[in-house]
């Protein structure tokens, strides 16, 4: 656990600091139960980065559904966990000016938080690629309760679930896959607060996936101070004025609680 004297070392700074911006990763959400595809990589037949394609969702589209179902049946399950809820009244306090996230679970939203920048896109949508009609992606997701078991059997086939509503032809899930580029709105905001933060957070990232990466390391260059709170190193940890391992809902809760007045 980090020291106490350490911990009102970062609260301080933290209190000081004009334009605090938190950078959140998968380890965010991880005390919410919503499960890293990678680590059921056994699950499908290829691996996620050849699944996540445009051109998978026209050739292999049953492997392409499925992967993008079974990821949003999960994402619906759960819920804002304590680490999203201590971001928000850190928000309300003027303690957080914007939250980068690399997630698309939009549990950030749900949580509360007003002024979210998802360099990612987001899994809470779909759209179709024709019409461009945008809808909540439960619409993707299989009427039955066996399509889970289907596709272990190797039964499963896409249904018209995946299919527009409006014009008949394919959805996709609004974020941003393999080959494709940031939102560029989106990512030109990141950019933006990055460089003008005095006081950068990173929240279970492990700062590898570029070019959202960058965005530490232009508030550190620009004389941002850096915390990371990371279970495991990151490429960033030599710039950082302070690292936790720890888990983030555990050290936002201390956070929150010596930061209120």
């Amino acid at each position: 656990m980090v020291e106490s004297d350490r911990l009102d070392e970062i609260v301080q700074a933290w209190r000081d600091a004009e334009n605090p911006v938190v950078f959140t990763g998968a380890g965010m959400s991880t005390a919410s139960g919503l499960p890293d595809f990678r680590s059921a990589r056994g699950l499908w037949k290829q691996q996620p980065e050849s699944l996540a394609t445009l051109t998978a969702m026209r050739k292999e589209p049953d492997e392409f559904y499925f992967f993008y179902q079974w990821r949003i049946a999960r994402l619906w399950e759960v819920q804002p966990n304590d680490g999203h809820k201590r971001l928000v009244e850190l928000e309300r306090q003027g303690r957080v000016k914007t939250i980068i996230t690399q997630n698309v679970d939009a549990l950030h939203q749900r949580a509360g938080s007003q002024s979210v920048i998802e360099l990612h896109g987001t899994l809470r949508t779909v759209s179709c690629v024709h019409c461009h009609a945008r809808f909540e992606s439960r619409q993707l997701l299989p009427k039955g309760e066996a399509w889970e078991a289907e596709y272990r059997a190797g039964l499963y086939r896409h249904g018209e679930e995946c299919c527009c509503p409006k014009c008949g032809k394919m959805l996709r899930p609004d974020v941003v896959l393999f080959g494709e580029s940031l939102p560029q709105d989106s990512w030109m905001k990141a950019v933006e607060w990055s460089r003008r933060s005095d006081f950068f957070v990173v929240i279970g990232s492990s700062l590898v996936v570029g070019p959202a990466n960058l965005c530490p390391l232009w508030a550190a260059e620009g004389g941002g101070r850096l915390l990371i709170i990371n279970a495991a190193p990151t490429p960033l940890d030599d710039k950082a004025a302070w690292i936790v391992r720890e888990p983030a809902s555990d050290v936002l809760k201390r956070i929150a609680e010596k930061m209120v007045p």
